[in-house]
């Protein structure tokens, strides 16, 4: 299955208070999103077995990945590996571009509609 959409129809879903998503596109292998986050958002300690990865687009974050926090400006790209438990905070308004492979099963429905 391979889906693309432009931004402009990519729907808005909030994941967390002042984060949404937008899924871009869907292969086999890989998803593509937007991921908006309002300053002060949230995104809370989770695990996936999919790998994550990131790109800063515009604004700051702040994540943790296992032990690891990072301070992220725009330019930089993050990576994580599957089942290892991660969460993030916007220090101002940001823009990130993440991948996940395989596709993340409860955010391929943004494109498919189906789970």
């Amino acid at each position: 299955m391979y889906r693309m959409l432009r931004r402009v129809e990519a729907k808005p879903y909030e994941t967390w208070p002042g984060v949404t998503r937008r899924a871009l596109a869907l292969g086999e292998k890989i998803l593509l999103l937007e991921i908006s986050l309002k300053k002060g958002a949230v995104a809370p300690a989770h695990s996936h077995p999919n790998e994550q990865s990131g790109y800063i687009v515009r604004g700051r974050l702040r994540i943790r990945i296992g032990d690891e926090t990072h301070e992220l400006n725009p330019g930089d790209a993050y990576i994580i590996p599957p089942d290892v438990e991660h969460e993030a905070r916007a220090l101002e308004d940001t823009v990130v571009v993440e991948v996940f492979s395989p596709p993340h099963e409860l955010l391929k429905k943004d494109l498919t509609g189906e789970v």
